[in-house]
């Protein structure tokens, strides 16, 4: 799941942060040419989800490569001399 969304993240900073340089050059993304009026606002948020995505992806696998700490296990003490067990 985390690298599905690593990979939507790391599409969407290009294409955000993309459009707001080809934009400087008269230029834009085919797949983005309906958000032109938009620009660059539209740009600086689908890099923003983007990175947000990223950063999304980096702390689940972060979160799943950590140690698991153990339940602390209380040691089995045996029957006092005289007591019923």
């Amino acid at each position: 799941m985390s690298s599905i969304m690593m990979r939507i993240g790391v599409l969407f900073a290009v294409l955000g942060f993309g459009t707001i340089v080809l934009e400087q050059f008269d230029y834009e993304f085919r797949i983005l040419s309906w958000a032109s009026d938009m620009q660059p606002f539209f740009g600086i948020v689908l890099g923003l989800v983007g990175l947000a995505l990223i950063g999304g992806s980096v702390a689940m696998n972060r979160a799943k490569s950590a140690p698991q700490q153990p339940a602390a296990v209380q040691p089995v003490q045996p029957p006092q001399p005289g007591q019923p067990g």
